[in-house]
């Protein structure tokens, strides 16, 4: 059986501890788990309350069938041979493994044909990821034909789902100051359902949102308001508030998104129509920066939580209490987090890391 790579485990454990959700760091735990088990490719899904697929990330699936999962999902994909993953989701089923033998009616399905074969698949294994009884998730790896999968790939995967379980479970409310990663506008009549126009950033930023049933298009121009977007600006007319504001989790991020009603200057006494402005931010949350900047060091695993703590606002006498390394050892593992930071001393590698993230507890 292969093992899970002490650094690679490590790196997912740091990951589903930053609190950031499980679906902004959905591209890093599926690369993760790809090279864990040995795949071709990943797939992680969060779901609903009702056990249904809310989001996703997939590494190399084609456009085309991640826009048919994301608005075609009750129609082509529900039913008994579609084994996708509301249907993995079903907790009374076994947690992992349930696609390593599939009945042959599967593979005339829709889920094979239109999403899995349609991407160059065809082996798959699955993991189901519950919290306090309820499945929370579905983690999905592919290979093609040559070599499938089995039970100690299956061993392997289920190693993986407490990290995920603590990424689900773990969220914190981070205050957002660091300045967005990408800004967009999107202009719409003034019910919030026609659109206007768009900037290529905005239209970058709703195309990552590979949210299910939202509207989002990701092949061609958008020419449809997301329902997303749609729904805040029912709720700011609803409010009778000149501006309404939401965040969403997404693969890239945390998306916030801020309506603002406009009004034309009237021209004597006529009213031109208004219009409402909707802006879309990329914001980073904060503790992931702050661990995704100390995974690009070239560190031990132990290294890596003494940075981290540096990074945290940490003192250094506080080391041997919260980590559990000696006076003696730290000086040695200093050296090698100074050079890799390209740092001198304690204070400037928590200058270095911190940016931000100060006092977040662990």
């Amino acid at each position: 059986m292969r093992r899970l790579t002490e650094k690679k485990r490590h790196e997912l454990d740091l990951l589903c501890r930053a609190g950031a959700g499980l679906a902004p760091i959905a591209p890093a735990v599926c690369r993760l788990a790809r090279e864990m088990v040995g795949a071709e490719a990943c797939a992680l899904f969060w779901l609903d309350a009702d056990g249904r697929p809310e989001g996703f990330f997939h590494q190399h699936s084609t456009a085309e069938a991640q826009e048919l999962f994301l608005n075609e999902f009750d129609r082509l994909f529900v039913g008994p041979a579609e084994i996708n993953v509301a249907a993995l989701a079903q907790t009374q089923g076994a947690r992992v493994g349930r696609l390593l033998h599939v009945p042959a009616s599967y593979y005339r399905s829709n889920t094979f044909n239109l999403l899995v074969k349609a991407s160059g698949h065809h082996h798959s294994l699955d993991l189901r990821v519950d919290v306090d009884g309820r499945a929370r998730a579905v983690l999905l790896l592919f290979r093609t034909r040559v070599r499938a999968f089995d039970g100690d790939d299956a061993a392997l995967l289920t190693r993986i789902e407490p990290y995920l379980q603590r990424a689900l479970s773990g969220v914190r409310d981070l205050a957002q100051s660091a300045p967005p990663l990408r800004t967009g506008h999107l202009l719409l009549g003034h019910d919030g359902r026609q659109l206007l126009m768009l900037s290529g950033d905005a239209e970058a930023l709703l195309k990552a949102c590979t949210l299910v049933g939202q509207d989002v298009r990701l092949t061609g121009p958008l020419q449809v308001v997301p329902r997303f977007v749609r729904d805040l600006c029912e709720r700011m007319a609803a409010s009778g508030q000149p501006t309404a504001h939401r965040q969403l989790d997404i693969p890239a991020g945390r998306l916030a998104l801020t309506a603002c009603r406009l009004h034309a200057p009237t021209h004597g006494d006529r009213a031109l129509a208004t219009q409402t402005l909707v802006t879309l931010e990329l914001l980073p949350p904060q503790r992931l920066q702050l661990v995704q900047r100390v995974l690009e060091l070239e560190l031990s695993p132990l290294q890596r939580e003494i940075a981290l703590h540096a990074g945290l606002g940490g003192m250094r006498a506080d080391c041997e209490r919260d980590i559990g390394v000696g006076k003696e050892a730290l000086k040695k593992h200093l050296k090698a987090i100074y050079r890799a930071a390209g740092v001198v001393d304690w204070p400037g590698l928590s200058a270095r890391l911190g940016d931000g993230a100060r006092r977040t507890s662990p």
